[in-house]
């Protein structure tokens, strides 16, 4: 399944550079304008100029950029092959900690399912990124990948090999939260991170995109190597795994916002979801809202809920379908697993066939605002110009599986999953002539 292995790392010189924190970003892809300003006046020598550039030739200027820091020694390369043991702090219930471990790992085809999608992918952003590893010849950020490993051997044996030593890399993020690295090149510890993870199916949490951008690189890289081995760097791309099993896992709910339906009456809403619903209803205010998404938590394990709220109803609704058969007749096109997800009970049979907006109508730009804060969801149902709101409860790393174990991907925004890791702690080159050295 998972064959990983090994790498260089390419980490910024803490010589030269000294507070990483000010050199680090959050993915590309969550970087608003306002953030990448923030980032590009925070030094010179941040990742964000390379992952998110600003420049009017933005591919050609990362490589500028990567090329010169590497000259200069900004950015220097480990000597030896390692892996990388991170924790990554934060708030979010209480004070968590989630670990993991950085490695290359072969890229495979998702037919193999030896590597597995949660959510599809569109076109311009695969391009865009594409465009960026052949500019730079490099893994600029991880990819985020889950395994699940009851005994969590890996994270064990790693934090026990690092314990009481200070670590590498240490950084600071803006909300509060904080990331420890350390460089792992004992031959042995390596060893046992290959054999365990070997039997692994790997999930991608985050990074899609450049998942698939790799396997597109790969290929290119390999028209232009007639006598390609599968043993070239290029055939590999640096992920970030973490263990399902660890308690610092946190998959936050994406909640929506909907603009806009066709008219329909207050009593032929209602009598359409208790067609469907059992329906729990908590009066608009403050202790109201509360007891509403207080209860919407605590019976999650027990019934499927959706918590909705229409602009000129009074009242927040918490909705418990009533039967499955109903998912059966309305969503027979997807498996049983896709069917019973909180999210696929939503815009199947609450925003398709009760408010009549069809899937296509659903993704068009503006149609659906989505926010992980359920609290500012209500909010801005009240005050800004939206028609329901729909709360929805996390999605569960089993759940996940069960999908993807049947070939098929979750609806767009289904899964968030915090924190996001952090780019700039380790890049990865991918030098045609280098190979990776698998046990």
């Amino acid at each position: 399944m998972a064959k990983i292995a090994s790498f260089k790392g390419i980490l910024y010189n803490q010589k030269k550079i000294a507070n990483p924190s000010r050199v680090v970003a959050p993915p590309y892809d969550v970087i608003t304008p306002e953030e990448q300003e923030k980032l590009y006046s925070r030094s010179p020598y941040n990742i964000v100029r390379l992952i998110l550039s600003r420049e009017p030739e933005p591919y050609e200027s990362a490589a500028r950029l990567f090329d010169e820091w590497q000259r200069e020694g900004i950015l220097t390369r480990d000597e030896k092959p390692a892996i990388y043991f991170l924790t990554q702090s934060y708030a979010y219930k209480g004070e968590k900690e989630r670990k993991g471990f950085m490695a290359v790992t072969r890229i495979e085809d998702f037919s193999s399912g030896a590597i597995r999608p949660h959510e599809a992918t569109l076109a311009a952003p695969k391009e865009d990124r594409l465009r960026l590893m052949l500019a730079c010849n490099a893994n600029l950020s991880p990819i985020f990948a889950l395994y699940n490993e009851p005994r969590q051997m890996i994270n064990r044996l790693l934090a026990e090999h690092v314990q009481g030593k200070p670590a590498d890399v240490e950084v600071k993020e803006d909300k509060g939260g904080s990331c420890r690295l350390w460089r792992i090149t004992d031959a042995e510890l390596i060893r046992m991170a290959e054999r365990e993870m070997e039997p692994q199916p790997l999930l991608i949490a985050d990074g899609h995109h450049r998942y698939e951008a790799a396997m597109n690189y790969r290929e290119r890289m390999r028209q232009q190597t007639p006598n390609f081995n599968g043993r070239e760097a290029f055939n590999y791309v640096m992920m970030v795994f973490a263990n399902m099993k660890d308690e610092g896992v946190t998959i936050l709910p994406t909640h929506r916002l909907v603009r806009s339906f066709a008219p329909i009456g207050f009593r032929e809403l209602e009598e359409s979801l208790m067609r469907y619903f059992y329906i729990e209803p908590y009066p608009k205010n403050p202790e109201g809202q509360r007891s509403f998404l207080r209860a919407l938590q605590s019976g999650r394990k027990k019934h499927r809920l959706i918590g909705a709220a229409f602009k000129r109803d009074p009242r927040y609704l918490i909705l418990r379908l009533k039967n499955k058969r109903f998912m059966q007749r309305l969503a027979g096109d997807l498996s049983a697993p896709l069917q019973e997800l909180d999210v696929s009970v939503l815009h199947r049979l609450i925003l398709d066939h009760i408010l009549g907006i069809k899937p296509e109508d659903q993704v068009k730009e503006g149609a659906i605002t989505y926010s992980q804060d359920e609290e500012k969801v209500l909010q801005m149902l009240d005050k800004e110009d939206y028609m329901a709101a729909f709360i929805l409860n996390p999605t569960q790393p089993e759940e996940i599986l069960a999908v993807t174990a049947a070939g098929e991907k979750m609806p767009q925004k289904t899964t968030y999953f915090y924190p996001k890791l952090i780019d700039g702690l380790v890049m990865n080159r991918l030098d045609p002539v280098e190979e990776i050295a698998e046990n």
